[in-house]
Order: structure tokens, then sequence, then C-alpha cells
């Protein structure tokens, strides 16, 4: 009985003062502007940290503590549009693993301004990444599965041969395929997807270089640090030390 007494005086406050969530529709419609990869019109829709209290009250008061609420909100979003992307065609693992990687970003945020720049980039990287979903949606099964198979192996030495045996197809036959679908050989996505993937925690992580590369199965450190210099044109130590939760130190300042 207390429960429900204190949901009807919240719900009588947010009359009284106009607070009335979002339309399931218009909410529906932004969750589909992601799931769709429609990056331009997401770029207009960032927030700038100038919106009215109001606007940010409609949605609902999950807590007094105006950074609390915010970072509850935010926390809500990402799971909702981790399931929307899911269905949109993103592979699962991805989408949660996405979903973890920027809730722990939402907790570690201790200000608003640092929740409103974690909020811009998660709808701008989950749209960008299911814009180029949409691009794929014409590659075989095959290409996909040789993909998904590489994403959840990164922190493994990947064979090309293992990937030919997990999706069932020879492997010359698979190598060309992919070539011809994707843009590039087997090797290169390889090494494209587990730099991507140092990039991230040299950014957003406490790993030291030598943990990252032993994580994602380099040959050496000496081996990492090359490749990553030749694709980002600095070695993973520079471009830590440059780089490193950058924004959210210009927060702070």
């Amino acid at each position: 009985m207390k429960i429900s007494n204190e949901i009807v005086k919240q719900q009588f406050v947010q009359r009284e003062y106009g607070l009335a969530h979002s339309t399931y529709d218009n909410e529906l419609d932004f969750y589909q502007l992601v799931s769709s990869g429609d990056v331009k019109a997401l770029s207009g829709m960032l927030l700038t940290g100038d919106e009215d209290e109001a606007v940010l009250a409609a949605r609902g008061i999950l807590s007094d503590d105006k950074v609390r609420n915010r970072r509850y909100h935010e926390i809500v979003l990402v799971a909702m549009i981790s399931r929307f992307c899911i269905e949109e065609g993103m592979e699962e693992m991805e989408s949660y693993n996405l979903s973890d990687f920027y809730i722990n970003k939402l907790d570690k945020a201790q200000t608003e301004r640092q929740i409103i720049d974690v909020h811009n980039q998660l709808i701008m990287d989950y749209a960008r990444r299911m814009k180029k979903v949409k691009k794929k949606a014409a590659i075989s099964p095959h290409c996909v599965r040789a993909m998904d198979y590489v994403y959840d192996h990164l922190h493994e030495r990947i064979e090309i041969t293992e990937i030919s045996e997990f999706v069932g197809v020879e492997r010359s036959y698979l190598s060309k395929l992919f070539h011809k679908e994707v843009g590039q050989t087997i090797s290169d996505y390889i090494m494209e997807k587990k730099l991507q993937t140092a990039r991230n925690m040299l950014l957003y992580s406490d790993f030291s270089c030598t943990e990252i590369s032993q994580y994602l199965a380099f040959a050496s450190g000496s081996y990492f640090a090359k490749c990553f210099k030749t694709k980002y044109g600095s070695t993973p130590n520079s471009y830590r030390r440059i780089n490193y939760r950058k924004h959210w130190k210009e927060a702070k300042s």
C-alpha cells in the first residue's frame, strides 16, 4: 500500500508540473533512427547540455540527484538501443558488449557533461555500426558467419582454416568470396578488428600495452606496436598518452 501511494503521489506531481513521459511513439521513432543507421538525422539531435531541465524531467524522475538521474536514463537508453539494433541485424554479442562498454563509461562519468558526451558517442557509434550492417545485408551468410567467428575469437590466434571449418566451406572458396563481398582479405579483416579493439582498450581501459597485446594474441609486443603504428600513425604508448579519456579531462577543466 505504501508503494502504491508513493506512485500515485509521484504521478500527481508530474501532472501538476506537466512532467509527462515522452510518448511511446516518439521513443520508437528515436530507436528506429539509431537501429536503421540514420547517422545524418541523429547528428542533428546530439545533446549540447543546454536543454531545459523540463525536457529531461519529461522523461521521468528516476533520482532526485541530477547526475544520477541522467545516468539512469542513459543506461535505460543504451539497453533499449542494444535490443533494437539486434532486431535489425546487429550481431548479438557485438551489441551486448557495446552496451556493457557504454554502461561502464556511464558508471564512471562524474558530471552531467561527461554523461552527455557518452550519450552522443553511444548513439552515433551504434548508428554508424548499423549503417554498416545495412550495407552488409547483401553479403552472403558464409561471409557473415566468418565475420562473426572473427569477432568472437579476437582474443585468440585466428587461423583461416578454422574459420572455413566453422563456416563449412573450403578455405580457398571462402577466401575468394570474402574478398569479393567484403573488399579485403580475411587476414586484413582480422588485423583490422584486433587493432580497433586495441585502440578502444588504450582509450578507455587501464590495461597495459603488454596486456592488450597478449589479450589480442599478437605474436609479440613489438609486432603489436608495429601494426598499430602502421594503422594509427603512432605507437600504442604514444597514442594512449595523447588520447586517453581526452574528452573527460577536457570536461573537468
